[in-house]
């Protein structure tokens, strides 16, 4: 993006911040978003500062992402949603300061339709359902500053097709499915300016992005929402890489007392013979320890294909919630083995979601 651009688009986002406070200081709460025209349509944003010092890196302070939302019904069984990302709008490095990295994309554009009080269709960009991270990836709803490599690496962060959700009652609890198919290099010829492995200076670094696709999810989660337990399956062709690839992935989620546990696995196959496998796993522990902070413990194992070695990263974090939309993290990282994909060091970022 031009780097007029990004200080254009800043400036437009603090004036509509200003014209609105007067009304926001009336009726806004914090995280619930503000309604534009009425309940009908609702506009939110998050916001996500960053800092990292990872060994073979340079230092690097970013404004990782502003985003805007927008969400709200075109009658009783048609609503919209979407997603307009402004990430690394300004970076400081060794280099200096930079606005050339900046990246405005549509993260989601999408369209629901209810065929029943149950089943909805989906039609447009959405974020691609393998596993749970990936659904709530948003910087001030997750627990570390980095993101695990299983939710992220193997597959296409996004989708451009169609989609069908459903979900059902089942005894104290509820089965949610989702099945997805797309033709993102037909409907979003676009898509792939975000790397494999953003913000690292690593070779090889593909585009990030579906050819086409499809997949499914179904989850199991009770009603208090404190137990999920996931399935995802796919197979896909990504942009740049050879051959199609055949994905299965788990995910648990479980929370008590403010305590959370949770953890995602995946592997993929190549269909060509001489294609490497992907796998990974990894789980995350987040322990409250009064006063809005949480401690937080990670460990991931990840064998990327186009890597010779796996990674094994440990992650030791503090999080501060002081209320649940706003976030100040604290993340210390040791690696082992392919340390290129995460290098140790220190992350640390804030985060809100307004």
């Amino acid at each position: 993006m031009p780097p007029r651009l990004s200080v254009l688009l800043a400036r437009g986002l603090s004036a509509t911040l200003l014209l609105a406070a007067p009304a926001l200081a009336e009726s806004y709460e914090l995280g619930q978003g503000y309604p534009i025209a009425g309940p009908k349509l609702i506009a939110s944003a998050y916001v996500s500062l960053r800092a990292d010092h990872l060994q073979g890196e340079n230092s690097r302070f970013a404004a990782q992402d502003v985003s805007l939302l927008l969400h709200g019904d075109l009658g009783p069984l048609w609503h919209f949603f979407s997603e307009i990302e402004l990430s690394n709008a300004l970076v400081y490095s060794g280099d200096g300061v930079k606005t050339t990295d900046a990246d405005l994309d549509f993260e989601r554009l999408y369209l629901d339709h209810n065929l029943s009080t149950r089943t909805a269709l989906r039609l447009g960009k959405f974020l691609t359902p393998v596993g749970r991270w990936n659904l709530i990836h948003a910087d001030p709803l997750v627990w570390t500053v980095s993101r695990p490599l299983t939710t992220t690496v193997a597959f296409a962060r996004n989708a451009s097709g169609a989609q069908i959700l459903g979900s059902w009652p089942w005894d104290e609890a509820s089965l949610n499915f989702s099945a997805y198919l797309d033709a993102s290099a037909r409907l979003d010829p676009s898509e792939g300016q975000e790397k494999t492995f953003p913000d690292l200076s690593l070779r090889p670094n593909p585009p990030n992005s579906f050819r086409e696709g499809g997949g499914a999810r179904l989850a199991y989660r009770n009603f208090d929402d404190s137990v999920e337990i996931g399935l995802s399956l796919a197979r896909y062709t990504l942009k740049d890489l050879p051959g199609s690839k055949s994905l299965l992935g788990a995910d648990l989620f479980y929370s008590h007392n403010n305590l959370e546990l949770s953890g995602e696995s995946i592997y993929r196959q190549d269909d060509r013979p001489e294609g490497r496998t992907e796998w990974g796993a990894f789980l995350q522990l987040a322990l409250p320890i009064g006063g809005g902070f949480h401690a937080i413990a990670e460990h991931e194992r990840y064998q990327a294909a186009l890597f010779p070695r796996p990674l094994d990263s440990t992650s030791l974090g503090l999080t501060w919630r002081p209320r649940p939309p706003l976030s100040v993290k604290l993340e210390r990282r040791v690696s082992r083995g392919e340390e290129a994909l995460a290098p140790s060091g220190w992350l640390c970022s804030f985060a809100i979601l307004l």
